[in-house]
């Protein structure tokens, strides 16, 4: 199988494009006369079951409905990480997770200095988050060729962000709080946790049921109901592949070239599928979804910027859309790459290979890219739309910003070896030939 890194960016870099395009058509049509885009997404959705009934708008039904399988990704992303990932020890934790904490703070310092008197000051939870999809779009388009290491850094540090991020909405962003519901949600999540156990025919409408319950206990108990997403998704086992299952693979195949018939073929597929857990199996199943589905839908729903001269010239006035700009720009710049410099130079933390000052300044101002829960936020937090729209402004300029620096960062010399006093160089004769590794030549290195 071809594992270029030009192959490895191809999933994350079709992501991303269809976030583009879903974003620019939402302003495209944002911006054609008459208010059709408002109207289409403020239509009323009825849904009910008896004589309960309960009416969302069309973009209340993305945001809180779709918006969970979002949420439900991120938090498979959170327990795998947690469980066999980067964040499983402390010396490959530590760097990503301070990284992503500073990452949080500074910005959100940033635009709480900026609009102190703005009005707006609720807002400020629309600069902390990175948006992963887009972070790791623009990874694949402007470094390539970075190594391996560097998204993986990158991954875990949006983990952690996302934990904060979470956390910020469940605790600041709540109304109205009701135990009795919140208390149902956690049982039904101790049985989730325990539904595994079923037989397979039972599994899967025992999880339908019990995760539809916990997302109408969530809305009920005043807590957003996406979280239900990130709280069953961290009750779900995340594991390696289990090699004793492995090797009951081998031993059905065997039986299978022995004698092939459509029963050893079922028994075959779903040995291989029990080697995997259900969270990698969850994942792989989801992501396609989340990709090209729900946050192109999202986009559609919530990036419907209206842009005239008047709400230009009012942005370029705007606490808030500075704020925005500022904060994601420089104060994710600041607080990542700072931190991480620190605990470089401190010594602090497995970085690893490929985790020079020039590739971390790079990622460090990639980080800057906000959207998904930043146009999330805005639209909790903002009531305004004027204020809004100035709001989704600083964003888009944030991002395209965050994104030119990095490609600066990526592109600058990287920093020649220091040779020690008296070290000879390697000498090459005209018989010398490069190394040779298992697949041939080896590959130059990477100059991203």
């Amino acid at each position: 199988m071809d594992q270029s890194p030009r192959r490895r960016r191809a999933g994350p870099r079709a992501a991303g494009l269809a976030l583009i395009l879903a974003t620019a058509a939402a302003i495209a049509w944002a911006n054609l006369p008459g208010d059709g885009y408002l109207e289409v997404w403020r239509t009323t959705v009825h849904v009910g079951v008896g004589d309960h009934d309960a009416a969302f708008s069309l973009r209340e039904l993305v945001n809180n409905g779709l918006m969970t399988i979002f949420f439900f990704a991120v938090g498979l992303d959170v327990r795998r990480e947690l469980s066999v990932g980067e964040l499983t020890t402390w010396r490959k934790a530590v760097i990503p997770t301070v990284a992503a904490v500073v990452g949080l703070v500074v910005p959100a310092l940033v635009f709480v200095v900026l609009n102190q008197d703005s009005g707006q000051l609720h807002a400020w939870a629309a600069v902390i988050s990175t948006d992963t999809a887009f972070l790791l779009a623009a990874l694949a388009l402007v470094a390539p060729t970075a190594p391996r290491r560097l998204t993986v850094f990158l991954l875990a540090l949006s983990v952690v962000d996302d934990i904060g991020a979470l956390t910020v909405l469940a605790v600041f962003y709540t109304s109205d709080f009701r135990l009795v519901p919140l208390l149902v949600a956690a049982g039904t999540l101790v049985l989730t946790s325990y539904a595994g156990r079923l037989p397979l025919v039972w599994r899967r409408p025992t999880y339908a049921i019990l995760w539809l319950a916990t997302w109408v206990a969530l809305l009920a108990s005043g807590i957003e109901p996406t979280l239900a997403g990130v709280a069953i998704a961290l009750v779900l086992p995340a594991a390696l592949p289990d090699r004793e299952r492995a090797k009951d693979v081998r031993d059905r195949a065997a039986v299978f070239e022995r004698a092939p018939d459509t029963r050893a073929a079922r028994d075959i597929a779903r040995s291989v599928r029990q080697t995997i857990s259900v969270n990698e199996r969850l994942q792989a199943a989801v992501a396609p979804w989340v990709s090209f589905v729900v946050l192109p839908a999202f986009a559609l729903a919530n990036a419907g910027l209206t842009i005239s001269g008047e709400v230009v010239a009012g942005a370029a006035r705007s606490p808030v859309t500075w704020g925005i700009v500022a904060a994601l720009v420089v104060g994710k710049l600041v607080g990542v790459f700072g931190s991480t410099v620190l605990l470089k130079v401190l010594g602090i933390g497995d970085f690893g290979p490929g985790l020079d000052y020039r590739r971390l300044a790079g990622g460090s101002a990639l980080c800057g890219i906000g959207f998904t829960i930043s146009l999330y936020v805005i639209d909790m937090a903002i009531s305004d739309t004027t204020v809004q729209n100035e709001a989704r402004l600083g964003i888009l300029v944030a991002g395209l910003t965050a994104t030119l620096l990095a490609v600066g960062a990526f592109r600058l010399p990287r920093r020649p070896a220091v040779r020690r006093e008296g070290a000879r160089a390697p000498h090459r004769d005209a018989g010398s030939v490069r190394r040779v590794g298992p697949e041939g030549l080896e590959p130059p290195t990477s100059t991203v």
